[in-house]
């Protein structure tokens, strides 16, 4: 791994599980990549015993939506191991700082938690067990350089069962001129004034505090010392070309990155649908062809039809 990949993620560690945690349009994303993740697993599968494997897993921000998204499919997670992998040690220390709280919430899971790098040596050896029922990779492949992608998507769908789900999502390329706050800061606002109305200063300072990280991750993750981000075709490509006889693609977090899912034996997928794209992106090349985007009021509306469904 590249040393400056480690780096990005030791300083960004704390903040990073702040806004991701907090802002919705992050908590969504993680959401929609599970319920791909899961819903594509075959049912025979998901009787068993399940080994579920996050590679590049951070804080475990994974954590709780696939595991929540596979207890619905599921009925119960008796017999499912979790195995999250990261070589930023200052991500994984928030990782293993949540066991505690993890073993109370799901109490019949098995928790692993590693500090490995993806591309070193013997990377399979070092995580143990055997092949894994569902391979995730969120938010990681982009800070690769173009070249190394590919061995690192060969990676995950060597680490996949024959019949198991390789599922994977990066920021994408936009358009000239336009950056990843230019996406999701109109948007985000909606977030701020729902705050307000729903849980007066304190909850709007939170939301505002999420916006101000994300505008700061944005000009980092952006940062010349990386590499060009990859566009939704290349995404899908690069499961093909490692193995994924299946493969799935779509746009996620309004269209300021996107995920791929696939299976190494060819079953079929579910359909990733058509998620909103932000409307500052409308009409541009690759974001033809959505039903909807996201506006400052429909993402409000969405945020306050969210709330009533968990009341």
């Amino acid at each position: 791994m590249l040393d400056v990949h480690q780096q990005f993620w030791n300083e960004w560690a704390e903040a990073y599980r702040g806004f991701s945690e907090s802002v919705e349009a992050y908590r969504q994303a993680q959401r929609d990549l599970a319920r791909l993740a899961v819903g594509a697993m075959g049912e025979d599968r998901k009787r068993g015993a399940i080994s579920l494997l996050d590679v590049g897993g951070g804080a475990g921000n994974m954590i709780s939506p696939l595991l929540d998204t596979l207890a619905r499919q599921r009925g119960h997670l008796r017999g499912v191991i979790y195995t999250l992998t990261d070589a930023a040690k200052d991500m994984l220390a928030l990782a293993r700082a949540r066991l505690g709280q993890l073993g109370k919430t799901y109490p019949d899971v098995e928790f692993r938690m590693l500090r490995v790098d993806t591309l070193a040596d013997g990377f399979a050896a070092q995580i143990g067990g055997g092949p894994a029922d569902v391979v995730v990779n969120s938010w990681n492949l982009e800070y690769y350089p173009t070249a190394t992608r590919q061995e690192l998507v060969d990676r995950l769908v060597r680490l996949a069962h024959p019949q198991g789900v390789v599922a994977f999502s990066s920021t994408v390329r936009l358009p000239p001129g336009m950056g990843f706050r230019d996406i999701l800061m109109p948007i985000g606002r909606a977030q701020v004034f729902y705050g307000f109305l729903t849980g007066g200063r304190t909850k709007m300072d939170v939301a505002v505090n999420g916006l101000k990280q994300i505008a700061q991750f944005g000009t980092a993750a952006t940062a010349s010392h990386f590499p060009e981000k990859p566009t939704l075709l290349e995404l899908q490509e690069l499961g093909k070309r490692a193995g994924l006889k299946s493969v799935v693609a779509t746009y996620q977090l309004f269209g300021a990155s996107a995920m791929a899912v696939g299976r190494r034996d060819g079953a079929a997928l579910p359909d990733p649908g058509h998620p909103e794209i932000s409307k500052v992106l409308a009409g541009f090349p690759g974001y033809d062809g959505y039903p909807g985007t996201a506006t400052f009021w429909s993402s409000f509306w969405g945020l306050w039809r969210g709330e009533q469904k968990r009341l």
